[in-house]
């Protein structure tokens, strides 16, 4: 079988076809881990009520500070010419005890 040469046409098609599918499949993961993320900081909002739970300023300080640390590498992701950001898990303990040093 002879395998036959795709003209400069096909490849323009092809390559605007798997373009158009990248675009597709960004959209629809973006709105899903958007919305996935929204409703986790809807729930993190929820232990405000003071009826229900105890906490401190340092506490809630290091929750807010990881937010937006998180959220300031992942503007830095989208930036033109980022790399990766290094994945780390919260620690409401490590926080506190970052914010408490940082007071001293």
């Amino acid at each position: 079988m002879a395998k036959t040469a795709l003209t400069d046409e096909q490849k323009a098609a092809k390559k605007a076809e798997a373009q158009a599918a990248k675009a597709a499949n960004f959209v629809r993961l973006a709105e899903a881990r958007t919305e996935k993320a929204l409703t986790a900081i809807a729930a993190i909002g929820g232990l405000s009520n003071r009826a229900t739970y105890d906490y401190t300023e340092v506490q809630t300080g290091a929750i807010l500070k990881a937010l937006e640390k998180e959220v300031l590498t992942l503007q830095g992701r989208f930036a033109p010419a980022s790399g990766t950001a290094a994945k780390g898990g919260f620690s409401l303990a490590a926080a506190v005890e970052a914010v408490e040093a940082t007071a001293e």
